[in-house]
């Protein structure tokens, strides 16, 4: 069975990434802590997973592919550009595009959770079987991973993006459309200078091999 996790990343541009942790840090190293991240969470997929690195803005391509080319390992990676419009367009067409793509099972998830690992993804195509629906929720009320049977536009569109009801109006819109749902463990996104703490100490990160020690 073909299986692959599209990530959704933004070019590591000062003041573009990691707003909230640069309004008390600084926009340079919210960077940082931003490339940290992701290279942490591609660190922690299963290697036989194929990539594709859904990225925004489409101008950066060459940039982009040279820094993920340098964390992503031997495993097979491909580029997409986001699509236009809010996080739900965004994440109706990656869908879309993955199962055109050829994948018979596939997740989508951020660069925020560094608590994914491998027991998440095979916890995920397990539940697949039998779910049309897998959500990793996360601490915030929105979710670290969605996988799908099957692309459904409904769980998408007009949900309210910049809340903390992300994941219940996504539960909402699955009861509604007669989804069978199977949640992932909570985890913690890191959003904020808190939220970076708490992950670092969570797993045991040592302060000398993250950004700045923070």
């Amino acid at each position: 069975m073909r299986r692959g996790v599209v990530i959704f990343v933004k070019y590591p541009e000062p003041g573009r990434v990691k707003t909230r942790l640069a309004a008390t840090l600084g926009a340079e190293r919210a960077t940082e802590i931003y490339r940290w991240l992701v290279a942490e969470v591609f660190a922690r997929l299963p290697e036989d997973l194929a990539v594709i690195a859904c990225f925004d803005p489409a101008e950066r391509r060459t940039e982009i592919e040279r820094w993920l080319g340098s964390v992503a390992g031997d495993r097979e990676l491909r580029f997409w550009p986001q699509a236009a419009g809010d996080l739900g367009a965004r994440l109706e067409r990656a869908c879309a595009e993955a199962c055109a793509f050829g994948f018979q099972q596939f997740a989508v998830i951020g660069t925020d959770c560094v608590e994914i690992d491998a027991a998440i993804f095979d916890e995920t195509w397990a539940a697949l079987v039998t779910s049309d629906v897998v959500l990793g929720p996360s601490e915030d009320g929105g979710y670290y991973l969605i996988a799908l049977a099957s692309p459904c536009s409904t769980l998408f569109q007009n949900i309210p993006w910049s809340g903390g009801r992300v994941l219940a109006e996504t539960l909402a819109r699955a009861a509604a459309a007669n989804l069978a749902v199977h949640l992932l463990p909570v985890h913690l996104d890191v959003d904020t200078e808190e939220d970076w703490r708490r992950a670092r100490q969570r797993l045991g990160f040592a302060a000398e091999k993250t950004p700045h020690g923070i």
